[in-house]
């Protein structure tokens, strides 16, 4: 790598943490965006290296956001968490890097991260090139309905007793505590509604492993991290909830693609199809990947690296159209 760096920044008053990785430092620069909430991206860049390998085309910027991971340091990186502030320090993190590198970064958002990409974007789209949402937060009420429809229903069908019990103890949606939004992905998970062919307890094995294994994190960034995950979640869950990109968000004068696993169950490919039929955008794509759930940069990784390939290729340009 000709650029393999860690480094703090300073975004709205917390001291947070970003990895840049690339071969060619004359590659377009990618920020990476984690899903979540309270989940880290720095841990990640050992595994996605391996998978996607994007450094060769990209100078990869793996961010610890607010409330996650190593930018959890101090007691008040989360103080007054919301998407808001996570969207105000996208956008200094964006600055920070065109007075660096000179020119606008692509973004790329999972879950959750791509609601604040988006968010970033339509404040500043003079900083950003395309927009790549995968399996983007866009409406909370059809999220919550779909998530726990699904898992009841998958309960109900496999006769498990435990998962019909705990479901049906927490009601239908919405979900507004860290124990109930828990309870639903869990299940929700354990059903291949997540990541196909992983449960929840595999993809938190995974998660505690890479954060073990990361130089980059100490015992005590671990210990914050694993613990910091519920609490950030739950000052988030009530926006979550709330949530409806097309009423607060129907234009972003970015290029857009949306990457949209086809078993998708807790973000729904229902409300990703309304979404891309209504936002107005200079260029715009859903992508199907049919073989995938909410994960699809790491259920089909070749197919997804392919794709931000040919974003990089074009910039949109006659492969998209409003």
């Amino acid at each position: 790598m000709e650029i393999d760096t860690l480094e703090a920044i300073q975004a709205g008053g917390t001291t947070q943490w970003i990895r840049i990785r690339g071969a060619d430092a004359l590659n377009p620069v990618l920020l990476l965006i984690q899903q979540g909430p309270g989940l880290p991206m720095i841990n990640e860049a050992r595994r996605f290296g391996h998978l996607l390998g994007l450094e060769q085309a990209f100078t990869v910027v793996y961010w610890d956001q607010r409330g996650c991971g190593r930018s959890l340091r101090g007691r008040q990186d989360r103080a007054g968490i919301s998407v808001e502030r996570m969207a105000a320090d996208t956008v200094s993190l964006l600055e920070l890097l065109r007075d660096r590198f000179g020119a606008k970064t692509y973004v790329a958002g999972f879950s959750f991260g791509g609601t604040v990409g988006a968010a970033a974007a339509a404040r500043r789209p003079d900083l950003v090139a395309t927009l790549v949402a995968v399996g983007m937060d866009i409406d909370g009420a059809a999220a919550g309905t779909a998530a726990y429809d699904f898992a009841l229903a998958a309960a109900r069908q496999r006769g498990s007793r435990r998962a019909t019990r705990q479901l049906q103890a927490i009601g239908p949606p919405p979900h507004l505590t860290s124990r109930q939004f828990a309870t639903r992905v869990r299940w929700a998970a354990n059903f291949g509604g997540v990541t196909t062919g992983e449960t929840y307890g595999s993809l938190a094995r995974g998660l505690l492993a890479s954060l073990v294994r990361s130089p980059d994190y100490s015992a005590g960034d671990v210990f914050r991290t694993v613990r910091g995950i519920s609490a950030t979640q739950a000052a988030l869950l009530p926006e979550l909830a709330a949530m409806d990109l097309a009423r607060t968000l129907p234009r972003l004068e970015v290029p857009v693609v949306m990457v949209q696993g086809r078993h998708d169950q807790v973000a729904p490919g229902g409300a990703a199809q309304r979404y891309a039929s209504s936002l107005q955008a200079p260029g715009k794509r859903l992508v199907w990947f049919e073989n995938s759930a909410h994960t699809p940069h790491l259920e089909e990784p070749g197919k997804f690296r392919d794709l931000l390939i040919a974003v990089r290729a074009s910039q949109l340009a006659g492969i998209t159209k409003a």
